[in-house]
C-alpha cells in the first residue's frame, strides 16, 4: 500500500474536490467569521493575522472581514490562487511554503494566529507540532491569541464506524475509511467516485495523520508561555484558544 504524505495526497485527489466538499465558499467563510467574532476576536494592536494551513481562504477573508492585515501559508498553489480569488480588495495575502518555516516564510510580530480546518493533524510527527507552537508562540505580539482547530483522533472509532460518510450528491460521493497506525498517527483513505456521463470515475489515496490530543497540546501551549483561555468541541472539532 502506498501512503502518500499530505500534500501529495492534497495534489492527486483532495484539492479537486475540497471545495465541493467544503460547500459555498461564502456561507463558508461566513460561518468561520461568526465564528471569531463568537470568540470575541477583533483587531486592537498591530492587526496583523496569521493563517496557517490556510487552503482556499475560509478563515483569512473571514478575518478580513472582522478587519484583520492576513498573511496565509499553504503548500498548496492552486489553493493560495483560489484565496486570491475569493479575497477580492480585502487585506489578504497569500505565501507558498511549508508552516513549518513560518518564522522566515511569515515573520510577525502577530495579533491573532489560526490553525484550523483540521490543518495540524497534517504534520508528520508530534516534534514538528511542538515545533510549529514554539514557532507561532515566540511571534505572537503582547496580548495576542492563537486558535487551533483539528479533529481530536486520540480514540479512534472502531469497527463499521471507521467509514464516514464525508459528502454525496447526484455526482459525486465521497467516503473515508480509517485505520490504526499505532499509538500517535491513523491512516485516513479518501474514496471519491464521481460521475461522468454515464459512468463513475473512482479516485483514492491514503495518507497518514496525527492523533493529537487535547491535553497534550494544551501541556505544549503552556510550556511556551500560552495559557488556554478556552476549549470546545463542535460538530467533531475540537477548539482551543490559547493567549
Amino acid at each position: 500500500m502506498t501512503i502518500a504524505t499530505p500534500q501529495e495526497h492534497y495534489e492527486a485527489l483532495l484539492n479537486e474536490v475540497y471545495p465541493w466538499m467544503m460547500g459555498p465558499f461564502d456561507a463558508k467563510s461566513e460561518q468561520q467569521q461568526a465564528l471569531f467574532a463568537r470568540l470575541g476576536f477583533s483587531p486592537s494592536g498591530c492587526k496583523r493575522a496569521l493563517d496557517l494551513g490556510c487552503g482556499p481562504g475560509y478563515q483569512s477573508v473571514a478575518l478580513a472581514r472582522l478587519g484583520y492585515e492576513v498573511t496565509g501559508v499553504d503548500t498548496s498553489a492552486s489553493m493560495l490562487a483560489a484565496m486570491r480569488q475569493e479575497s477580492h480588495s480585502l487585506p489578504v495575502r497569500g505565501v507558498l511554503g511549508d508552516m513549518l518555516r513560518v518564522r522566515d516564510l511569515a515573520p510577525g510580530p502577530w495579533e491573532l494566529a489560526v490553525c484550523m480546518g483540521d490543518t495540524l493533524p497534517h504534520l508528520q510527527s508530534m516534534a514538528e507540532v511542538r515545533h510549529l507552537v514554539q514557532a507561532v508562540a515566540s511571534q505572537l505580539a503582547a496580548g495576542g491569541a492563537f486558535v487551533i482547530g483539528w479533529r481530536d483522533m486520540t480514540q479512534l472509532p472502531q469497527g463499521l464506524d471507521r467509514f464516514i460518510p464525508v459528502k454525496a450528491d447526484a455526482d459525486r460521493i465521497s467516503l473515508c475509511f480509517i485505520e490504526e497506525d499505532g499509538p500517535e498517527s491513523y491512516l485516513a483513505h479518501d474514496i471519491v467516485h464521481t460521475r461522468e456521463g454515464e459512468h463513475w470515475r473512482l479516485a483514492k489515496g491514503c495518507y497518514r495523520k496525527l492523533r493529537i490530543g487535547a491535553d497534550w497540546l494544551a501541556a505544549e501551549l503552556a510550556a511556551c508561555g500560552l495559557s488556554v483561555r478556552h476549549r470546545e468541541v463542535e460538530r467533531g472539532m475540537t477548539r482551543l484558544v490559547a493567549g
